[in-house]
């Protein structure tokens, strides 16, 4: 019996190609499986193969002109290998990867009604963007877990591939789409509530069917009623340091931030600070940081008397695969200095 056949995507990081650099780069059909789409096929058997790797930079694919262009190509793949799957990443926590695995999927499964999955880690920005039509297995937030979510990728994509019925989410470990079907269960809700508060009582394993899960709303702050009386702040998530990064800030999955002095400063001058954030490029950060962090403006504005005055140190961390909690632990950390310093204005600029 021939073998299934699965198309694999990866970007160019996981194509060897090269890091962000190769951002730009556009569609590749590679000659060799490359990436994780060699070591999944652990899981397959006999029964699949993955006969094409085709690769895209992350800026590339997620410009949407540049994206546009390559649709072409994808479809004489799909309809020259009629492929059984379509396979992409695991993207984990990263975003533009997370939006192209799962743009990609979206299209070919849509476009050529072949079966696709991706994988990633749930807080990815993909996820809300394209999980309610589109399986995506849930990953750990960095790499470190490939090892945990390929076998579940693998064994998921096989069981595409062969047309067998997909179960519930939480046994087959994708991500919730928010679809719920209606099914015969040999006990009925009521024993089974009955028997899941009787585990959770007794403190044993036990999972709902049907988890709840909250949105925090934030309350915006109340407006400034007069601007002349401002204590402006400045806080990027766009890593601008001190050349050298003497804090050690990380350029991804930031935990923590830093806070630099700024006093008497009319800008931030070349040289002296850099962008260290591993999501853009940097370049014209670097050539005049006050790109990011406009101190320049704000002097101006101090010295027209149309602000009271700009605070002493700027504050900064990267924001890039930073997860919910590391987020609002920056967050409290920045906003007790503000509040301790009487700061009534933040201005937060990004990359």
């Amino acid at each position: 019996m021939a073998k299934l056949k699965a198309v694999y995507y990866v970007n160019q990081f996981y194509a060897g190609i090269g890091g962000e650099e190769k951002a730009d780069m556009g569609l590749k059909v590679l000659d060799d499986i490359k990436g994780p789409a060699i070591a999944i096929g652990s899981f397959w058997g006999n029964e699949m193969e993955v006969v094409k790797v085709i690769s895209c930079g992350d800026n590339f694919i997620n410009n949407d002109e540049k994206y546009e262009s390559i649709l072409p190509e994808i479809d004489r793949i799909m309809e020259k290998i009629n492929p059984d799957v379509f396979i992409a990443g695991p993207a984990f926590n990263a975003g533009r990867y997370g939006v192209a695995c799962a743009k990609l999927c979206d299209y070919v499964k849509k476009t050529h009604n072949i079966p696709s999955v991706t994988a990633m880690y749930y807080e990815n920005p993909a996820v809300q963007m394209y999980v309610k039509d589109n399986y995506i297995i849930e990953s750990s937030e960095t790499s470190a877990g490939m090892k945990e979510v390929l076998p579940i990728l693998g064994k998921f994509s096989l069981k595409l591939a062969k047309g067998e019925k997909i179960g519930p989410a939480r046994i087959e470990g994708y991500l919730p789409t928010g679809h719920r079907y209606n099914e015969y269960h040999e006990k009925t809700g009521a024993q089974r509530v009955v028997e899941i508060l009787l585990k959770k009582l007794k403190g044993e394993k036990h999972k709902t069917e049907i988890p709840l899960r909250g949105f925090e709303k934030v309350s915006p702050a109340d407006p400034i009623k007069d601007l002349k009386e401002a204590h402006v702040a400045l806080i990027t998530t766009g890593g601008l340091v001190p050349k050298g990064n003497p804090d050690k800030l990380k350029q991804a999955f930031s935990v923590t931030y830093g806070k630099y002095n700024i006093a008497g400063l009319d800008l931030i001058p070349k040289g002296d600070f850099i962008s260290i954030h591993g999501g853009y490029d940097t370049t014209i950060v670097d050539e005049d940081p006050n790109r990011l962090v406009p101190l320049d403006e704000l002097r101006i504005l101090e010295r027209e008397g149309k602000i009271n005055k700009v605070y002493n140190e700027f504050f900064t961390t990267c924001g890039i695969g930073t997860n919910v909690e590391s987020s609002k632990k920056i967050g409290r950390g920045i906003a007790g200095d503000l509040k301790t310093n009487k700061v009534n204005v933040a201005l937060l600029t990004s990359t």
